[in-house]
């Protein structure tokens, strides 16, 4: 009776271990093929190197499983059944892992790269100047200035006009325009108000004598298309432009690039060129004539113009470009639990102090290291030096094996904090020459330099403000290293 009660008992531990164990390599095989379809869809390799290696695993101790459940041969030996299955086990995690992580990359991708966004609204402000003790309510006619060039003056005049009764006269910026209000040739002046934060920071005194009557957003619906999804061959060099513009919260808010970063980057050979400009280099803001402006200025009119600014100072189209502003860096050095960084000289500024050597820096401090100008020796000079220092601590960190486990996290915190025209093919293709080929990047870096002096500009008139004079032959000296580094094209 033993005997048979002990048999009983077996034939149950038996068919226990096995249902566990089928229900183990259903849910395994179901993850492997959620694995494949997601790793399909973002064009990643399978069919060689180490994903192949993983879906090769993969599938094996699936198949394996199965036979162990439905075969009678090893039913005394539980042994490699319990391996087998929990094996198994750990490849469902392990493909659970990946499934969620697969799935929050495709949408981020999506949602981030290969899209133009075109039109959109701008918030202007009404000035006046605070003497006038002029309202918006008075049934009087008001005669408002707006700068020629507005690309959204006609949207601009209409929306004041359901504020007021107005009539409109064009002038050449800013400057002009409040001088007018000054003269009380204009009642009142319709700006950009990222123009009059400008005009704020450069001009404080003449700022304080203005009120602010009303703000309002003017523009066209922003329009969104996909870029050409066509296959890219990324085994040539190509070119992607980095502004970083001086807002935070929402990506789409106009303001000065405070950044700008030409970046080529070699796949073939695992280079990167780093170009780094400025934001007071005294440069022809494309498609403008008369004052040149300082670089920063013409984020002010969209990315569109900076990239192509940028694209006649170093003689190269450029294809690509991406937005960031203080929120983007802010929230990717703070998801990656904070960066290194290899400071060539301390320095203190808004009560911190960053000791020379190699240094932590979190999200804010990483932020404020990046935009550092004052007490430095060469001011906007030495920040395009930390610019660099900051973006290479993210790549160092973003390369660093641990960092998976921040992963989905990451990319989840960075939705929403950037704009792209990259095609999502070109991503892909660069994740997954890298995880297939491996390889390690060199980096060069590359920096304008000029000297400093007072000038006029295009954006604020003739009052001159402080600007960089562009050092040619250093220009010269770039356009050539850009040269060299694109003649594989």
């Amino acid at each position: 009776m033993c005997a048979q009660y002990a048999a009983t008992s077996e034939s149950s531990n038996n068919a226990f271990i096995r249902i566990i164990g089928l229900i183990l390599s259903i849910g395994a095989a179901v993850a492997v093929a959620v694995v494949i379809i997601y790793l399909m869809k973002l064009n990643l390799t399978i069919s060689s190197g180490p994903l192949f290696i993983f879906v090769l695993v993969d599938v094996a101790l699936v198949a394996l499983s199965f036979f162990l459940f439905i075969s009678d041969a090893v039913n005394r030996n539980n042994i490699l059944r319990f391996i087998s299955f929990a094996l198994v086990g750990l490849m469902l995690f392990v493909n659970m892992f990946l499934v969620t992580n697969l799935e929050a990359t495709d949408d981020f991708i999506g949602e981030t790269f290969g899209t133009r966004t075109t039109g959109g609204m701008v918030e202007y402000s009404i000035i006046a100047q605070r003497t006038s003790s002029i309202k918006l309510s008075t049934q009087k006619e008001l005669l408002a200035g707006i700068q020629s060039s507005d690309p959204f003056k006609n949207e601009a005049e209409r929306e004041t006009k359901k504020l007021a009764a107005a009539t409109f006269e064009e002038f050449r910026n800013v400057s002009e325009i409040i001088g007018a209000t000054e003269e009380r040739e204009l009642d009142i002046g319709v700006i950009q108000s990222a123009l009059l934060d400008a005009y704020a920071e450069y001009f404080p005194d003449e700022f304080e004598n203005l009120d602010i009557l009303a703000t309002f957003q003017a523009g066209t619906e922003a329009t969104t298309s996909a870029a050409s999804n066509a296959m890219v061959d990324i085994t040539k060099p190509f070119s992607v432009f980095v502004s970083g513009i001086d807002t935070e919260g929402d990506i789409s808010k106009i303001g000065r690039s405070d950044a700008n970063m030409l970046i080529l980057i070699d796949p073939e050979n695992y280079k990167m060129m780093i170009v780094s400009t400025p934001r007071d280099y005294y440069v022809q803001l494309y498609g403008t004539s008369g004052y040149p402006d300082k670089l920063s200025h013409a984020g002010m009119y969209g990315i569109d113009v900076t990239e192509r600014t940028i694209g006649q100072l170093y003689d190269i189209e450029i294809d690509y470009h991406v937005q960031i502003n203080f929120t983007t860096i802010t929230t990717f050095v703070q998801s990656l639990g904070g960066i290194v960084v290899d400071n060539p000289r301390e320095f203190k500024l808004w009560g911190q102090t960053y000791k020379e050597g190699q240094i932590y820096l979190n999200g804010d401090q990483a932020l404020l290291f990046a935009r550092a100008r004052t007490g430095l020796a060469e001011g906007d000079l030495d920040r395009i030096k930390n610019q660099q220092l900051v973006l290479e601590g993210i790549i160092t960190r973003v390369t660093d094996p641990k960092v998976v486990v921040l992963y989905k996290g990451l990319i989840s915190h960075l939705s929403g904090t950037f704009l792209s025209n990259i095609p999502p093919n070109v991503i892909t293709q660069l994740f997954n020459r890298q995880i297939t080929l491996g390889g390690d990047w060199s980096v060069e870096k590359f920096a304008a330099t000029g000297s400093f002096a007072q000038r006029p500009t295009y954006s604020m008139g003739s009052q001159e403000l402080s600007v960089v004079i562009p050092d040619q032959k250093v220009i010269y000296e770039i356009q050539n290293a850009i040269d060299d580094f694109m003649k594989r094209r």
